[in-house]
């Protein structure tokens, strides 16, 4: 534990040393305030919906994180084996599963960190009204566990190549299918779609949390899907070892 805690807080110092960390940040929480007081073309926002709510926030957030978080785990193996570092890492005594859980807490420490700075939008709403809090508390762990299963998939991406470009696009494509591409591809196919077709759709897990119930079966769900991330990316890193 102490090896994955060691390596995870070098990963979030190296994340906020570069200015990825600013840019990805500032880009979400300017993207998720405009579309949190705007929307945009046939949504609802803040100001159409004559209410004290958050949940325009939850229902923009995701889009913009499904974009940004790519952005944040493309670097965190293909640069190291680019730069020939990761060689010098596994020379450690820690295991390929310790750094792969060691980046995915200091990405995670990231991630953290941006959301909290949008508590601010909940507490103008409180200014004016009384929204409910159990939807706000529900909304921001729903976003925590889907923001950590996209930085599993980009983590996943980044094992794969040595260009950190090409580990954002996958990365980025990845995301974005399983936020929402699974849905217009399943219904290209079926009508309704199959309850068991839609594990394939993080939007459709999400959406309790959107509206505050937290279900114990999408947590599972997104830790799912973020072990056999993990995994997958131990096994990737693995790999160097066959080469």
């Amino acid at each position: 534990m102490n090896s994955i805690w060691t390596i995870a807080k070098r990963e979030m110092a190296a994340t906020f040393d570069s200015p990825i960390a600013y840019i990805a940040g500032s880009v979400f929480l300017l993207v998720a305030g405009l579309m949190f007081f705007f929307g945009i073309a046939g949504s609802d926002d803040y100001f159409k919906g004559h209410e004290a709510t958050v949940r325009p926030l939850f229902d923009f957030a995701p889009w913009v994180l499904a974009v940004i978080l790519p952005a944040v785990t493309m670097r965190l193996l293909a640069e190291e084996k680019k730069s020939g570092t990761l060689e010098l890492l596994v020379t450690l005594p820690v295991t390929d599963l310790q750094i792969v859980l060691g980046k995915l807490l200091g990405a995670t420490g990231f991630l953290a960190v941006t959301l909290a700075l949008t508590l601010v939008l909940p507490i103008m709403v409180m200014n004016v009204g009384h929204p409910d809090l159990g939807a706000v508390a529900g909304g921001y762990v729903g976003l925590l566990l889907l923001g950590v299963a996209f930085l599993s998939l980009g983590l996943l991406t980044s094992t794969w190549t040595h260009n950190q470009i090409v580990a954002f696009i996958i990365g980025l494509l990845l995301c974005i299918f399983f936020w929402t591409a699974t849905d217009a591809i399943l219904h290209l196919v079926f009508e309704p779609i199959p309850p068991v077709l839609q594990l394939f759709n993080f939007q459709v897990q999400f959406n309790d949390f959107a509206r505050g119930v937290i279900d114990l079966r999408n947590v599972v769900y997104f830790l799912s899907v973020t072990a056999v991330a993990v995994v997958a990316s131990t096994y990737s890193l693995q790999s160097r070892h066959w080469n």
